[in-house]
């Protein structure tokens, strides 16, 4: 399976391990920039537990997350026998309550759309880091740990679906301003839970510390006090996206 990567990124899979290559993913390279947004109690609550949390996607706000696209279920039942068509649908829909997701964003600069989306003016925060220090970070876990750039469809087409992780990877066209990248896990079908805790060296997954452009002044100095609590020795940055140049 790792056969198939270059030597470079061969070294850096047995040395980041439970990170796994998969065929059907796509692990953008190491140097890539991660933003994960949070409001100021998961920023505290992160920091203070040192995890990451990776929630279950039937948990999340949009039903189509890890499900057959429309013209895939069309096709489905179009060419399958009806039970047989129903019950593959079934393993995949039944697949989202075993599938754990911790969620960022890739790109170089902050995004002001994604500050929006989480609050305006509430205590929003964004920790950076890259591709290769969250694969580092996930060294420590005992079950495999994927890293996929999300792919965006169309629900109107019917690019193939035949595994659950790629369905996990991918969602609708109307969430690619999100350019999201995603660490995946399988959790134990017999402890089904809201969610897991992954251990992570959090002084060396994050890079810096980003307060939102509406925050005001005190939310930084909390911030900065935070991180000097926990031993992190990152720098603490108030966004200036939306200061008035003079």
């Amino acid at each position: 399976m790792a056969a198939d990567l270059g030597d470079w990124e061969h070294k850096l899979h047995n040395r980041f391990m439970p990170y796994e290559f998969h065929p059907d993913l796509t692990t953008p390279p190491n140097r890539t920039v991660l933003w994960r947004y949070m409001d100021f109690a998961k920023f505290v609550q992160m920091i203070e537990s040192r995890t990451l949390w990776f929630a279950r996607i039937d948990q999340f706000e949009d039903p189509l997350e890890g499900t057959h696209t429309d013209a895939e279920l069309a096709g489905l039942r179009k060419h399958l026998k009806k039970t047989h068509a129903q019950a593959l649908i079934n393993v995949f829909r039944s697949g989202r309550s075993e599938l754990y997701v911790n969620c960022w964003r890739s790109g170089s600069t902050e995004s002001l759309a994604m500050w929006d989306l989480y609050g305006n003016g509430s205590g929003i925060v964004a920790v950076k880091s890259t591709v290769g220090r969250l694969r580092e970070a996930a060294a420590t876990y005992e079950r495999p740990v994927y890293i996929s750039k999300v792919k965006y469809v169309d629900w109107n087409d019917a690019p193939g679906l035949d595994n659950v992780l790629v369905a996990c990877s991918r969602k609708d066209v109307s969430y690619q301003h999100e350019y999201e990248v995603r660490a995946i896990v399988l959790g134990d079908p017999k402890k089904r839970r809201l969610g897991v805790r992954l251990p992570v060296d959090i002084s060396r997954l994050i890079t810096e510390v980003m307060i939102g452009p509406r925050e005001q002044k005190w939310v930084v100095r909390l911030a900065e006090r935070v991180v000097q609590r926990y031993g992190i020795q990152k720098q603490v940055i108030a966004s200036n996206r939306l200061t008035r140049r003079r």
